[in-house]
């Protein structure tokens, strides 16, 4: 019996032991808990962006290197000492990546420091690397401006927390890193915006702020000038050659106009190999389709006028049908033109339309 007693309080012991470090790892593994004095947090954020990779028009995503900087005001460390803090049970504002596709690397570091006022403040230090993804608008395809969105959300609730700007260092951006600059012009300027998530997404009674680093790239558009618009434009010019053969030829006309119309639909086939699924036109698009309507009214022309007997009648209706067509073709260009300048001279503005 007292053998029997013995092991019963070896097991009661172990099952102590066990309980305490089953408390340990899950007192470890808690959330962090809101702030002792109940007060809402204003987290203040700057940012740094190191490197911004490839830009991918088709997946909408894009490569990014940035150092993600929070600092608050935390009054629970007067007369405390780094060698003090255990960061561990320290508040946190517990941030996130709310856009983000892939994290490469993640690399987080505390300190504190004694702001102007005196009161102790603590620096978060977020190195991330990784895969964002951004809803492009490509309306001005391609001559359009883009704003390419790193998202920063807070798991806290708007109730406990805001996160604001940091206004005694400013955002800064590196263009000389920049890996996409064959296709994209990098702006040195960067933007931010505050927010909270929508109530449709979380629910009326959890909303949680939202903090927007917004870095503003323009295509580059000569790729795409030379050789879309311009052999799109010199096949335009081509199927009115096929005005200056006789009238009452309606074979030699439509092999002529209707080859160059196969040649604009492949261009367009190939565009959209380009391009996301979108459900609107891009100003590309509707660039290939107003010369692909062109050239369907070219065909119906010559059609008409193979079916009018009097030659002089059929000679006439050809002179004046292909000038009528040939100055709404160049009033066309004229307007694309001033609605290109237009762009090009305010482009941030396409993107709030």
């Amino acid at each position: 019996m007292s053998g029997a007693g013995l092991d019963g309080n070896e097991v009661t012991k172990g099952m102590r032991k066990i309980q305490s470090m089953l408390r340990k790892i899950v007192e470890e593994e808690t959330e962090f808990s809101p702030r002792k004095d109940g007060k809402k947090v204003a987290v203040h954020i700057r940012c740094f962006i190191v490197q911004v990779g490839q830009i991918d028009t088709l997946k909408e995503e894009f490569t990014c290197d940035a150092v993600v900087e929070a600092l608050w005001e935390e009054p629970q460390l007067n007369g405390a000492t780094a060698e003090d803090i255990h960061w561990d049970d320290q508040w946190d504002p517990r941030i996130v990546f709310f856009n983000a596709v892939s994290v490469d690397r993640l690399e987080k570091q505390r300190v504190f420091f004694k702001g102007s006022s005196g009161q102790p403040w603590v620096r978060l230090t977020m190195h991330v690397k990784g895969t964002f993804k951004v809803a492009m608008h490509l309306f001005n395809f391609p001559f359009d401006h883009q704003e390419l969105k790193i998202e920063l959300m807070s798991d806290w609730s708007d109730k406990h927390i805001i996160m604001c700007p940091y206004l005694d260092e400013k955002d800064a951006i590196s263009t000389s890193t920049f890996t996409g600059g064959d296709e994209w012009y990098l702006h040195a300027h960067m933007m931010t915006c505050q927010g909270k998530t929508e109530t449709e997404i979380t629910g009326p009674d959890t909303i949680f702020p939202t903090y927007d680093v917004i870095i503003n790239v323009t295509r580059r558009w000569t790729y795409y000038f030379w050789n879309i618009f311009v052999i799109m434009f010199l096949i335009l010019l081509l199927t009115f050659s096929s005005f200056a053969l006789a009238p009452d030829s309606l074979d030699s006309r439509l092999d002529v106009t209707l080859t160059l119309l196969l040649t604009s639909v492949a261009f367009k086939l190939v565009l959209a190999q380009r391009l996301p699924t979108i459900s609107y036109l891009t100003l590309l698009d509707i660039y290939i389709l107003a010369v692909l309507t062109v050239q369907g009214l070219v065909v119906i022309l010559h059609t008409t006028v193979s079916v009018i007997t009097d030659k002089s009648v059929a000679r006439l209706f050809n002179i004046v049908s292909s000038v009528v067509l040939g100055v709404l073709v160049v009033l066309g260009h004229v307007a694309l033109v001033i609605y290109i300048a237009a762009i090009k001279r305010h482009p941030g503005q396409q993107n709030t339309a």
